[in-house]
């Protein structure tokens, strides 16, 4: 072998090393990357369920025996039914599955079923003489919402823990 011979052999080693260090810069860019778009997106589903409760709020103005002329409350009912359905559709396609299944788990854990309960609001069959009736139903929803709220708070907070 000649002096040629080990300097092409040298760039190849050289060249093999720089190699690996920008595959492994890559892997963890990766990983941070994958990580904090989990975030984001846990975020949003945080910030969705936020709005479920403000609109479940709303719906308890509308429950007040104090009516103003010329409301329509089944159109407004199933305007925040169709708010709380598309807010609950963003958190099942921003979280993973195994999250969403654990909040799916959630809604579906009382009776009534949560998601089946927000479709009478959509419906209007939830209205009893075109008013709505705050009762025990209404009351469960509302608690099971401020659970999801919290469950995806603490997720939250644990990716926020993780290792950056």
């Amino acid at each position: 072998m000649n002096w040629w011979d080990y300097l092409i052999n040298g760039i190849v080693v050289l060249c093999t090393v720089f190699s690996i260090i920008g595959a492994y810069k890559a892997n963890v860019y990766y990983k941070k990357s994958k990580q904090l778009t989990i975030y984001a997106n846990t975020n949003t589903a945080y910030i969705e369920s936020q709005k479920i409760i403000a609109t479940l709020t709303e719906m308890l103005k509308l429950g007040s025996s104090l009516r103003k002329r010329g409301t329509n409350y089944i159109r407004e009912v199933s305007q925040n039914g169709e708010n709380i359905k598309t807010s609950l559709n963003k958190i099942r396609e921003s979280l993973p599955v195994d999250d969403f299944k654990e909040i799916n788990e959630l809604l579906n854990s009382q009776q009534p079923k949560v998601e089946a309960y927000i479709d009478t609001f959509i419906t209007g069959t939830v209205l009893v003489d075109e008013k709505l009736v705050i009762d025990d139903d209404f009351n469960k929803c509302q608690q099971t919402f401020c659970d999801m709220q919290l469950l995806i708070k603490k997720k939250l907070e644990n990716i926020s823990e993780k290792p950056k």
